[in-house]
């Protein structure tokens, strides 16, 4: 996140030259602005090596300029060694580069003293501000970046690196999401659904945290759940794979380790194919009028696509769009999703009515229970899952299911109303 100050990076790295006879390694991200001073601080008590970034691609969420650490190093007894006009030669290259995936700025243009009070590490917070769109809280990062301040807090001041930074991300966005009052959920979590991610932590599946575990939220969370943390033995398959070439080895450990993002991205394969073989501007921008784009779908196979022409849009918002694939016209039928088609209006939940449960956020719901069925308060009734963040909802009182709302599977909207329980009093 770029917390590391130049006095304690100072006293850090000799410490631990003194300690350790191995090589010093420090990375920071820049988010405040202040990295610099802190490389140079390292490098002057003896770190081996630092990161740094390309000038075009560095600062805020990006570690400092690797030109502004090789210049304020040269000609001294740290110097890199690097040439500064070689390193200035690779800029262009990867100003283009930023230019092309400018969709996916973290959104933040200029250095922020903010981090020092939530703390959000700098790959995290580029993520998280995709997360948030994705739910439907763009206009609401102010009050991520506070509600991950206090998430830290109540979790127990979390060292926070991937994974424990998502379980705290994972519950201030789900925080954010219910306007909770973070007081509240400290004291009462038992009222709340809690992401899956934090019950799980709140279990020990990332470990023991150095400062001990916060009592008694963790009590509280963990009361009449049954969290099993024991490994999976692995099958005999899997073991064979892990053993095989690196292309086998590598795509059962994504499965293994990261199912949900695996799935979607077998998925997406399925419907589109191999989309690695595009090249950058035609995978994130398509294709303009005119242009051809030559595409590499075999050691010695190229593929020439080309567009013609687009069809005005129907009444359900398809076009016909006119391609050419190596020189003969296709005719391809696409969604334009820029139109607005009229569709159903989502029933929205009755907040005033404690029977009525709506999703806390947008995502895909998918429903655990069934009309008739008796149900305790407290007791999961779907589980909702977004952006790599899955939580438990739960029936808010006791009674029986009156009507389910939504298909079985179903992508939905914050607060579109889904299951209805008639109270049993």
């Amino acid at each position: 996140a770029g917390l590391l100050r130049p006095a304690a990076a100072a006293k850090l790295v000799s410490a631990l030259r003194d300690r350790f006879d191995l090589p010093v390694h420090v990375h920071t991200h820049d988010t405040a602005g202040g990295q610099l001073a802190t490389l140079l601080a390292a490098s002057a008590a003896g770190a081996d090596a630092v990161d740094a970034a390309a000038a075009p691609m560095s600062g805020t969420t990006s570690q400092p300029s690797l030109s502004s650490l090789v210049a304020a190093l040269a000609h001294t007894e740290r110097d890199t060694g690097l040439d500064l006009d070689a390193v200035g030669s690779l800029e262009p290259y990867w100003e283009a580069v930023r230019h092309l995936y400018k969709p996916f700025e973290s959104g933040l243009p200029s250095p922020t003293g903010r981090v020092y009070h939530h703390e959000i590490p700098g790959g995290q917070l580029s993520n998280l501000r995709q997360q948030a769109i994705a739910l439907g809280l763009a206009d609401d990062f102010e009050l991520i970046e506070d509600m991950y301040a206090a998430a830290n807090r109540i979790l127990g001041r979390v060292p926070k690196v991937t994974p424990s930074s998502k379980v705290v991300g994972d519950l201030a966005l789900h925080l954010a999401a219910v306007k909770a009052d973070p007081a509240d959920f400290e004291e009462n979590p038992q009222r709340y659904d809690i992401p899956d991610s934090v019950v799980g932590f709140m279990a020990g599946e990332l470990g023991d945290l150095p400062g001990g575990w916060p009592e008694p939220f963790r009590s509280k969370v963990l009361a009449g759940r049954t969290v099993d943390i024991s490994l999976t033995p692995l099958s005999v398959d899997d073991e064979r794979a892990l053993n095989g070439d690196a292309a086998e080895r590598r795509q059962t450990l994504n499965r293994l380790l990261f199912p949900a993002p695996t799935r979607a991205f077998a998925q997406t394969r399925e419907v589109f194919g191999d989309l690695s073989v595009l090249d950058t501007t035609g995978y994130l921008y398509g294709l303009a009028a005119g242009e051809e784009h030559a595409v590499d779908i075999d050691r010695g196979v190229k593929l020439f696509v080309g567009l013609e022409a687009i069809g005005e849009a129907d009444d359900k918002g398809m076009r016909t769009v006119m391609t050419t694939l190596n020189g003969q016209l296709r005719p391809v039928f696409v969604r334009d999703r820029s139109i607005t088609v009229e569709t159903r209006q989502a029933e929205k939940a009755d907040t005033t009515k404690p029977g009525q449960i709506a999703a806390p956020f947008s995502g895909v719901v998918t429903i655990k229970t069934a009309v008739g069925d008796r149900v305790e308060a407290g007791q999961p009734v779907a589980s909702i899952e977004a952006m790599k963040m899955e939580a438990g909802i739960t029936a808010p009182i006791e009674g029986v299911v009156e009507r389910i709302v939504i298909a079985p599977t179903a992508q939905v909207d914050a607060g579109d109303l889904l299951v209805v329980i008639r109270p049993a009093h």
